[in-house]
């Protein structure tokens, strides 16, 4: 009996201690459910009424935050975003002193106490927004001290009543752009500069500065404040920064200031103010920065529906944009017309600004469509070069003019470093801006993986515990995002991942366990827990062949794979023209056929369209045709009559479905970004019963 007694006991306690051995197994995490430990929910976006109490938001009475942005140190971009912005403080945009009159130091206004001198308009501070973000951001100690010259100069040439920057001929723009005694457009592009500063070094001599300033525009008289032309269209951006201010200092008198530059701008509140492409893309959601102080619906509708005025009218094209070069003119649709780089960087700052204010995580899906699939085409792959316009659908980079197809006549496509004035300096801070919003803090003291790339964030959440989180993936590319956090002790917080608008099926692994939630698109995933270092939090975004039909484009069809589209792979033959031996310019020539339409089955089309992946570039460089990471096989037969015209421009799409006798070929797709030459619109190949001759 005690023998038995005693296996009894013995037996017990190797169940107990089993069951205790998978209990500590369970709370470790290796045999976890998240949905037991951490609570997965799908919102809309934060929880407004919670506070942060670590990182800068809307003070009251204005909208509270759903987003805060991080200071700039807090943010370390990885691969080939690392990469887009140590080529481009490499190549022209990083030496334009090299190249650019408006950025040598002698005689210039901005460096001048008393404002006078030359060059004092826009050029100097679009350049400067961009160089010195990318310094900061790369720890370039060399350009970040020469964006600190710039700075000084501005903060030095401030006048007692509070006004600064360029004063008499050199305020004067090189362009006719006010009627009034002021023109406060190239300030409104430092203020930006300033607060970039302020962001990067503490320095208090930027709030002082903005202070004054700030005061002095509040004593100009009605009438000369903001009249027309481009300092009225884009100041929202003024007001941006004021509200920037008030959120540091609490000023009330700020919002005085702000009601008054919101009577004084260009109403975008009643519809598209300006059909210039760049004012357009800059502006277009300034109602609902004013939204925040008005808290009037029709404010924060109207940006949306300007959004949607510009995409239906001339926006029927991939790339996130529309046909404006120089200005959207009636009749000139087709994916053939043309953007500037201007207004790639301007639309994609407009969106960054609107999701943070808004929540809406539609406006990072646009601004992704931007930055993937419009900009890395409009320069050269090594950043030595850039183009003013770039259109969708494009078989000729030369230096002759593509009027009347084009609004501007002139050079418009040739990749040269020297010309596009406004361009060459302004297109700088598209990588270095999206960069400074891949990680955004929370309400509730928590963090929103935004834009996903490879990086590395540092933040305060929770109770004040500095956590990072190490983001790993090749995304656009790759459907699989990693974050693997550091932390030194246990810290709760939510952790926010956005569910883009064209993802289903999203999957969820917390370490290695699967969450059990189903996410819809355009939406966020809310992971709450008490977070341990070493925790891994894997994200899945499942990308599907899709085709988007063009109907006011002659039913022509774009090729998409999760947030890429793709265009056909031209061969591209690059010829040295002009330019110097340092800094030389290029025209790039097509050299195999790309008058193509589509053969597909729209019932299967993982059959018509097979992914081929490629290895990860080594030198981190996607967005060339040499360095996709991925292509896809298609089907596609010449169009004979579809011809270039009398100046190079592609002819404009014939109606789909579109008859022709050739025969049918293979051919290979390429994410848009990576196509200087591309054909990204594509007509469709019919029968000889529904075709279209």
């Amino acid at each position: 009996m005690k023998s038995e007694r005693s296996t009894r006991c013995l037996r017990s306690f190797a169940w107990e201690l089993l069951r205790f051995t998978q209990l500590v197994a369970l709370i470790s995490g290796s045999m976890m459910t998240p949905s037991i430990f951490s609570a997965v929910t799908v919102v809309d976006h934060p929880d407004s009424a919670a506070a942060n109490n670590f990182y800068v938001g809307h003070r009251a009475p204005l909208a509270p935050s759903p987003f805060l942005k991080l200071p700039i140190r807090a943010i370390t971009p990885k691969g080939w975003l690392r990469k887009q912005l140590e080529l481009q403080a490499a190549g022209f945009h990083g030496r334009l002193g090299e190249i650019s009159r408006f950025v040598k130091k002698e005689g210039n206004a901005w460096l001048s106490k008393d404002g006078f001198g030359q060059h004092g308009w826009e050029e100097l501070p679009y350049w400067l927004k961009g160089f010195g973000d990318c310094a900061y951001l790369l720890g370039n100690e060399e350009q970040i001290s020469e964006a600190r010259v710039w700075i000084e100069g501005a903060l030095a040439s401030q006048r007692e009543d509070g006004f600064f920057g360029p004063r008499g001929q050199g305020a004067k723009a090189t362009v006719s752009s006010t009627e009034g005694k002021y023109d406060l457009w190239p300030n409104m592009v430092m203020l930006n500069c300033l607060q970039s500063y302020y962001d990067f070094t503490g320095d208090r001599r930027v709030i002082e500065a903005m202070t004054k300033y700030f005061k002095w525009e509040l004593t100009v008289p009605e009438q000369d404040f903001l009249p027309p032309f481009w300092q009225q269209q884009r100041a929202a951006d003024n007001l941006a920064s004021v509200y920037w201010l008030y959120n540091r200092t609490g000023e009330s008198w700020l919002l005085q200031l702000a009601e008054k530059i919101h009577r004084h701008t260009a109403k975008w509140t009643e519809g598209i103010a300006s059909w210039h492409n760049v004012n357009a893309a800059q502006a277009f959601g300034g109602p609902t920065t004013f939204w925040m102080q008005s808290r009037d619906p029709q404010h924060l509708a109207a940006s949306e529906r300007n959004w949607q005025t510009l995409r239906t009218s001339y926006g029927q094209v991939p790339g996130g944009m529309f046909g404006g070069d120089e200005n959207c003119r009636p009749g000139f649709t087709d994916p053939r017309q043309a953007i500037e780089t201007c207004g790639m960087v301007e639309m994609m700052l407009s969106c960054e600004r609107l999701v943070t204010i808004t929540g809406n995580p539609v406006w990072a899906d646009r601004c992704e469509d931007v930055a993937f699939n419009s900009l890395p085409a409009a320069l050269t792959a090594d950043f030595k070069a850039l183009r003013y316009l770039t259109a969708p659908n494009l078989i000729l980079s030369d230096r002759h003019s593509k009027a009347p197809g084009f609004e501007n006549s002139g050079p418009m496509l040739h990749l040269n470093p020297h010309l596009h004035r406004c361009c060459q300096h302004n297109y700088g801070h598209g990588w270095p801006y999206f960069a400074e919003h891949l990680w955004l803090a929370t309400p509730g003291n928590g963090l929103a993986a935004m834009f996903f790339a490879e990086s590395d964030v540092t933040a305060k959440v929770g109770d004040g515990t500095e956590v990072t989180i190490r983001e790993r993936t090749h995304y656009p590319f790759g459907e699989q995002v990693e974050f693997v956090l550091a932390t030194p002790k246990p810290v709760s917080f939510p952790l926010y991942l956005r569910v883009p608008a064209w993802c289903e099926g999203v999957n969820v692994r917390i370490n290695g366990g699967r969450a059990k939630v189903s996410a819809r698109p355009l939406s966020y995933l809310r992971i709450e827990r008490k977070w341990k270092d070493g925790d891994r939090v894997t994200l899945t975004l499942p990308m599907k062949i899709a085709l988007r039909t063009w109907t006011k484009n002659n039913h022509s069809v774009s090729v998409d794979r999760g947030p890429l589209t793709y265009a056909l792979k031209i061969g591209e033959k690059y010829v040295k023209e002009g330019g110097t031996e340092n800094w030389p310019a290029w025209e790039i020539h097509p050299t195999s056929p790309w008058n193509y339409g589509l053969v597909f089955d729209a019932r299967s089309l993982s059959s018509s369209f097979k992914v081929v992946k490629r290895a990860w570039p080594k030198n981190d460089m996607p967005f060339t045709h040499e360095g996709v990471p991925l292509e896809l096989r298609a089907n596609g037969k010449r169009i004979p009559a579809w011809q270039a015209d009398q100046v190079g421009l592609v002819g404009k799409l014939p109606l789909s479905p579109v008859q022709s006798d050739q025969p049918t070929e293979a051919i290979t797709l390429i994410p848009m970004g990576a196509a200087r030459l591309r054909i990204a619109s594509f007509p469709v190949i019919g029968s000889e019963a529904d075709a279209h001759r």
